[in-house]
């Protein structure tokens, strides 16, 4: 489908990295970028253009608290409300880097049959079919735990709490890092009595960001348009919270990626990496 695409950056933190990011972005021959920046960061200047917007009267966003869910669900209706032209709403960090040309991320969205690119997992069914532990982590951190008030721990309880996931509303869970077709976005803030039990409920469960795009997703798309991928390149360190720093060492293997972008960049560590995925980026292009 054709039309804008939207590069919707979550940040906080390096602002001389953010805007990197969104000159990179907006090398696109139809995209835009939409920056929501925290106002507790690291100050933030960026000049709204033509294919530059910045959200205005941004949310603080605070790790494992619904600040973040509610930052994306008001970054997607500010871009539905903004862009009547969308074609497709991509999510990333301000610590995410294309590791493809943005023409060619538009050629691929352009043709896919797809609605939407997201890793998901359904973490409300049979324990049995389970096909990866962090469906059991979340199943617990979902119904089986609460947050704790002015906190970002959580408590076990003896028994689940009663959830919205029921009458044929599934629980998923996957990556905060969404891809979303025009109509995806449509339809997922259009089912509005979905989306207010959803927040309601994890306003009190841990992580909440890895539950809630995907919940709407999955619940208001018919699954053969959801693609189980979240077109990022991550790679993780055993027992680790945190995605490895993205290193010339990754080399070879950003190179046979088909990700879109890559997480997570440390420019000031590593000032060489940014010049290194725009190369490969123009070689795998030509």
């Amino acid at each position: 489908m054709s039309g804008t695409v939207a590069v919707i950056i979550l940040s906080h933190r390096d602002p001389a990295q953010v805007a990197r990011l969104v000159r990179r972005v907006t090398t696109g021959a139809n995209t835009l970028a939409v920056v929501h920046h925290d106002p507790t960061g690291e100050p933030l200047t960026l000049r709204p253009s033509s294919d530059v917007a910045v959200i205005p009267d941004p949310e603080p966003c605070r790790w494992g608290r619904l600040s973040l869910v509610r930052a994306q669900w008001r970054a997607l209706g500010w871009v539905r409300a903004n862009v009547p032209d969308l074609s497709w709403a991509l999510l990333v960090s301000g610590q995410d880097y294309p590791i493809r040309t943005m023409r060619d991320i538009e050629n691929e969205l352009a043709v896919t049959p797809a609605h939407a690119y997201l890793r998901h997992f359904r973490a409300d069914g049979d324990p049995a079919d389970d096909v990866h532990p962090w469906q059991e982590l979340t199943r617990r951190r979902y119904l089986h735990r609460r947050r704790l008030p002015f906190s970002a721990r959580s408590v076990p309880l003896p028994v689940a709490r009663r959830h919205p996931y029921r009458d044929g509303v599934r629980l998923y869970v996957g990556d905060m890092w969404f891809n979303l077709s025009g109509d995806a976005v449509d339809g997922m803030l259009e089912a509005t009595p979905l989306s207010d039990r959803l927040l309601r409920y994890l306003r009190h469960a841990p992580i909440p960001d890895e539950c809630f795009v995907a919940s709407m997703a999955l619940n208001t798309l018919p699954p053969e348009l959801v693609r189980n991928d979240s077109k990022r390149f991550i790679r993780w360190t055993p027992r680790s919270k945190h995605p490895q720093t993205i290193t010339a060492g990754h080399r070879d293997l950003l190179v046979a990626s088909d990700a879109f972008f890559a997480r997570k960049l440390d420019a000031a560590g590593h000032p060489e990496v940014p010049d290194l995925l725009d190369a490969l980026a123009e070689e795998r292009s030509g």
